[in-house]
Formats: C-alpha cells, sequence, structure tokens
C-alpha cells in the first residue's frame, strides 16, 4: 500500500514537473499567438522581398 501511494505522489510530482516545464517553455496561448505573429511577419517580408519583377 505504501508503495501505491509513493507511485502516486511520484507520478503527479512529474506531472506538475512537466506543465511548469511547459510553461517556462512558452506555450502558454499567449506565447503561441505571439509565434505566430512573428511567423506571419516574416512570411510577409520575405514575400515582399523575393516579389517577381
Amino acid at each position: 500500500m505504501l508503495i501505491l501511494v509513493l507511485f502516486f505522489i511520484l507520478f503527479f510530482s512529474l506531472q506538475a514537473l512537466v506543465l511548469f516545464c511547459c510553461l517556462a517553455a512558452g506555450d502558454d496561448p499567449l506565447s503561441q499567438d505571439i509565434s505566430d505573429q512573428e511567423q506571419l511577419d516574416y512570411i510577409h517580408s520575405w514575400m515582399e522581398k523575393h516579389k517577381p519583377t
């Protein structure tokens, strides 16, 4: 029984660690929106630069 309790504590501790690492890496919705906007800006500038003459 003690092993099962320790397993659950370890399991949820690791889940919390993964969650906090993902948030620290910028995987929250606001960071994704910023990243998407930066990619769109880059694509737009690339298309302007490589426009056929």
